[in-house]
């Protein structure tokens, strides 16, 4: 996907209307000390560190610095933009301990929110988002989602979109359970795929949409045996209660519906020769943010090539990454670690850390990573729940 920022009616970042739309520039220069090819011939600069800035995430307009020092060796940050690592074992929702409990919000702008749910039980009422779509990622648990559309079994890996106002509730399989939540203020689509085709990087065929049945287990009741809607509306919530259950519908047509999709199907485009930006990865998308996945590919192999991005400042968009699975190329990355990477401050892996895998990675090799991001347009605040699940250290030794 490329993006640009634009004025448009009705979005606002700093006293400015903005949107994100397609944009990119030809005109290149070379001034010093470069490397022929940004990005290829890394590892044979001696002294020198290859650093990037760019617009628009990865996808508008660059620069690549080289430099004498590695640009992540900061002594110290003081102010607010500094890097989170949150370890997301820490994080305890209400719905961790009680079966009427809810999400634990953990970052959000105007545009888009990041929640955490750890859901034991059945939920004892049926949910309804007046404010968005929810797009839930499932990290560990199975069970169903029974939604006015029809069930939807989940397990580890789903992605599981409900429209803004479908009603539903969850039913665990067992008690373990994890979902990394994403609410849209604005309606979620798939991210453009260019000129990729149709059935590149995953198959539509393979979404799973719903069909109707009756929930015939009785649950979302009351002790008075009433069956509470619990609504958001304007980031509150009211309760609407009915004598029979809200989820009764025979059947349904239209193109708006609730689905799932596993990240097994979604199959990563790859390049032996150049190492593909983040932004390759990306699924979902709105004007304002874009939700990816770092999945298991084969590692570049040509000469020259590096499996990770060098040195790097995003300007125009906060990062934020979960740990489904895997390593970081190798190095430990406990699942359900959660990163938060702010615009304008340098972030990538130390050159020692970069000698490491290139001492131990081979043609053949495969990465094995497994994490989710959401790069959005507007910064990112992180809430006191989220900041009390940071870790000291971050789990990748020698990055601060």
């Amino acid at each position: 996907m490329a993006y640009s920022i634009v004025p448009t009616p009705g979005r606002i970042q700093g006293g400015i209307p903005v949107e994100i739309r397609p944009m990119r520039s030809w005109i290149h220069h070379s001034r010093g000390e470069v490397l022929r090819q940004a990005g290829v011939g890394r590892q044979d600069l001696v002294g020198i560190y290859e650093d990037m800035i760019t617009r628009q995430g990865f996808e508008g307009r660059d620069a690549y610095l080289y430099r004498r020092n590695e640009p992540v060796k900061f002594k110290r940050i003081e102010g607010s933009a500094a890097y989170l690592d949150l370890d997301g074992k820490l994080l305890e929702p209400t719905d961790l301990a009680f079966a009427d409990g809810g999400q634990l919000k953990l970052f959000y702008n105007p545009d888009v929110s990041i929640w955490v749910s750890r859901r034991r039980e059945n939920m004892t009422y049926t949910a309804r988002n007046a404010d968005g779509d929810e797009l839930y990622f499932v990290h560990e648990g199975t069970g169903v989602f029974y939604t006015e559309f029809g069930p939807i079994p989940y397990e580890p890996g789903d992605y599981v979109l409900l429209p803004k106002g479908v009603s539903y509730r969850i039913r665990p399989a067992g008690p373990v359970n994890y979902f990394l939540i994403v609410e849209s203020a604005e309606e979620i689509g798939f991210a453009d795929i260019g000129p990729l085709g149709r059935r590149a990087p995953f198959d539509p065929a393979l979404l799973y949409v719903p069909s109707p049945e009756l929930d015939e287990f009785g649950d979302g009741r009351n002790e008075a045996g009433e069956w509470p809607v619990r609504l958001k509306y304007d980031g509150q919530y009211s309760t609407v209660f009915y004598d029979f259950d809200p989820i009764d519908a025979v059947g349904w047509k239209g193109d708006l519906f609730p689905f799932k999709i596993n990240i097994r199907d979604f199959r990563p485009i790859t390049s032996d020769r150049i190492h593909l930006q983040p932004t390759a990865h990306s699924i979902f998308a709105t004007p304002s943010y874009i939700v990816g996945n770092l999945l298991p590919r084969p590692i570049e192999a040509a000469p020259g090539v590096e499996p990770v991005p060098a040195y790097h400042r995003n300007v125009d968009m906060d990062e934020f990454v979960f740990v489904h699975g895997g390593t970081a190329l190798g190095l430990e990355a406990p699942a359900a670690s959660l990163s938060f990477l702010p615009r304008g401050l340098h972030h990538g892996l130390p050159e020692e850390i970069m000698e490491q895998i290139r001492k131990t990675v081979k043609p053949g090799d495969y990465i094995d990573m497994e994490f989710i991001f959401v790069d959005a347009v507007r910064p990112l605040l992180a809430t006191p729940e989220a900041l009390a699940g940071k870790r000291q250290q971050h789990y990748l030794k020698g990055k601060k």
